[in-house]
């Protein structure tokens, strides 16, 4: 025993000393006999052991006999696949991942779906897709795993299966509860899915009961702009956030960006913007929003300080729209 432990060490030194997890930790089933049973447990414990104390030549040689006495034991191949995985050698990895997922797709999802995506292709999407469909059939229906339907959830989103992502959803709800994370989840599928309206109606639902929160009236907002709400719904709205909220900067400015490009009081939108530039003086969005305001009332030489300031002040995403308005104030 000791001479082939002294081998299997020599084989595998080439693996890399770096970090290793799993994600599950299945239990064995009773289906070898009760010695080689107590073996296998004694081996992949010790593996356990070696790998939390980063030893993992030592971990390899234990799972190889783990192998040996269960070939088929899903757990056991995916923490060789991890451990592969640290070695540099991700196509050995991956294809072990695929066997241990083979063998229990219930539990040994995770680290082959994670690989799969990981590859950044089309193929590897519709692959980790059909996995973790998979994964999820063969869960139990009172208590599906919680992670697994987040990540099946999210591949329906980025590829705009809404109904499915939908579907996984009301079942989320049905084994936790309906909550403030459903509302947004729902609110967002709706949104991205181009049905604004169903959006606005996931947050009143939520509101009903929390008609105070901030984010949720926000939220709300946002869609209203989106869909081009009636100005005097939107300035409802603002109203009711800032009567909740009066120092908050970013619906300060956003409301006296609105009143300026909606024909709005300017006096009003330049005393909201006031407030926001004595909160955060460099906020080059706060700063173009008060130059705008500025120029809207034909101060064009403050309006340039303060425009300026704020293309001074930001970054190349904002940039355009602070140029165009500087080029608006110097006419």
């Amino acid at each position: 025993m000791v001479l082939l432990r002294k081998t299997l060490y020599i084989v595998i030194a080439i693996l890399a000393a770096m970090p290793v997890s799993a994600k599950k930790t299945a239990e064995v089933p009773p289906s070898i006999p009760v010695e080689r049973e107590q073996q296998f447990l004694y081996y992949w414990y010790a593996a356990r052991h070696a790998i939390d104390e980063e030893r993992y030549a030592d971990a390899y040689a234990l799972l190889e006999f783990c192998r040996m006495l269960k070939p088929d034991d899903g757990t056991t191949l995916t923490f060789l696949g991890v451990l592969y995985d640290g070695a540099g050698q991700p196509q050995l990895a991956l294809e072990t991942y695929r066997k241990a997922f083979e063998t229990d797709p219930r539990d040994q999802w995770y680290k082959y779906s994670t690989a799969l995506l990981a590859q950044h292709t089309d193929a590897g999407n519709r692959e980790a897709l059909r996995v973790l469909e998979q994964a999820y059939q063969a869960q139990p229906e009172d208590k599906a795993d919680e992670d697994l339907m987040e990540q099946l959830k999210r591949l329906y989103m980025g590829s705009a299966q809404w109904k499915k992502a939908l579907r996984i959803q009301d079942e989320q709800d049905r084994l936790r509860g309906y909550d403030g994370y459903s509302a947004v989840t729902r609110y967002r599928i709706y949104a991205m899915w181009g049905k604004p309206k169903k959006a606005i109606a996931e947050i009143d639902r939520y509101l009903e009961n929390d008609p105070a929160n901030i984010q949720f009236l926000l939220f709300r907002l946002e869609i209203m702009e989106r869909i081009g709400s009636k100005r005097e719904e939107m300035i409802a709205m603002y109203d009711k956030i800032l009567s909740l909220d009066p120092y908050n900067v970013s619906v300060l400015n956003n409301y006296a960006y609105y009143l300026a490009t909606h024909g709005g009081n300017l006096k009003e939108a330049e005393r909201m913007s006031a407030l926001t530039i004595g909160a955060e003086p460099d906020n080059p969005v706060f700063l173009d929003t008060y130059g705008w305001i500025m120029h809207l009332q034909g101060q064009n030489e403050l309006a340039l300080f303060y425009l300026k300031k704020a293309l001074n002040n930001t970054d190349e995403r904002s940039r355009a729209e602070i140029e165009r308005h500087i080029k608006e104030a110097e006419r």
